[in-house]
């Protein structure tokens, strides 16, 4: 696949995502004062080019942007993960989803629920326009802001999502060539496997997808930047079956550009989870040849 073929796939995937940029540019100091991101920074000072950063993503939890630095199953050593990246010199900035947090709509807050995902997903259809694709504007608004900062080094940025909080993250990743590594926890599958297998949340949904093609080539797009998908070989939410045959776009995407090694599949013995384990060797690994 040629980058120029590439790039007219992307405008395509724009265009069903119903992708609008924000009006006006936002500082990061306005996204934290609204709720709608938390940032976690080293206690060491700025260095020379920015804190290496990761950008972590909830999945459908109540904990909106807390989720990686709180939930029981984050926990690695004794402590959630979010926390030991800071500790081990990250900079982790803890976007909240569109529809969770902060960001959910009052009257759904009103009514005891845990996010307003069906709701915008509604009003959002009507317009032509769609809830992952707000999402995804969200986590380009939010990068725009930290290239604006100055403090993260963004060259080497690393996104990963948890479950729902993948899906953006493979869909932003897609979109938007500044994501160098994008790590899809246990938010990986064919739509024959997932979305019309068993009811999921609207949010997942883009119409006329499947006139473009299927998750693995969304994934496809993100090269030649790395991929890293880790799946439960247990998970029924995203079953392993059609985790591991979405991977055949992508490998053949990797392959057609001479860089096969940048798209990793590591399957895992559980189910569907967030694999915190997974995402802290990375780092240890990356962290030991930063400091060599």
């Amino acid at each position: 696949m040629s980058r120029g073929a590439s790039d007219e796939r992307v405008e395509v995937l724009v265009r069903l995502l119903g992708l609008e940029r924000p009006a006006r540019p936002r500082s990061l100091t306005e996204l934290v004062a609204n709720r709608e991101v938390h940032v976690l920074l080293p206690h060491a000072e700025v260095p020379a080019g920015g804190y290496p950063t990761a950008v972590l993503i909830h999945g459908h939890s109540p904990l909106g942007y807390d989720y990686f630095r709180s939930a029981n199953e984050v926990y690695v050593k004794g402590a959630p993960v979010a926390e030991l990246l800071r500790e081990a010199g990250f900079a982790v900035v803890l976007p909240s989803m569109r529809g969770f947090g902060a960001t959910m709509d009052p009257a759904d807050r009103a009514l005891g629920l845990e996010h307003s995902c069906e709701r915008f997903a509604r009003q959002r259809l009507l317009v032509g326009r769609t809830l992952l694709g707000d999402r995804v504007r969200d986590l380009m608004e939010l990068l725009d802001a930290m290239e604006m900062d100055g403090r993260f080094q963004m060259a080497r940025l690393v996104t990963a999502g948890f479950s729902g909080g993948g899906t953006a993250a493979l869909f932003h990743a897609a979109c938007d060539t500044r994501v160098h590594h994008v790590i899809l926890l246990s938010a990986f599958c064919t739509v024959r496997h997932s979305l019309l297998a068993t009811r999921h949340c609207l949010c997942n949904y883009v119409p006329g997808l499947l006139t473009f093609g299927d998750w693995g080539d969304v994934a496809a797009l993100v090269a030649p930047r790395r991929l890293t998908i880790v799946h439960g070989e247990r998970d029924g939410v995203f079953p392993f079956e059609g985790a591991h045959a979405a991977f055949a776009a992508v490998q053949a995407a990797y392959e057609a550009l001479g860089c096969e090694e940048n798209a990793q599949f590591l399957a895992q013995p559980g189910g569907h989870e967030p694999y915190p384990e997974i995402l802290w060797q990375w780092v240890d690994v990356r962290w030991q040849r930063v400091q060599a």
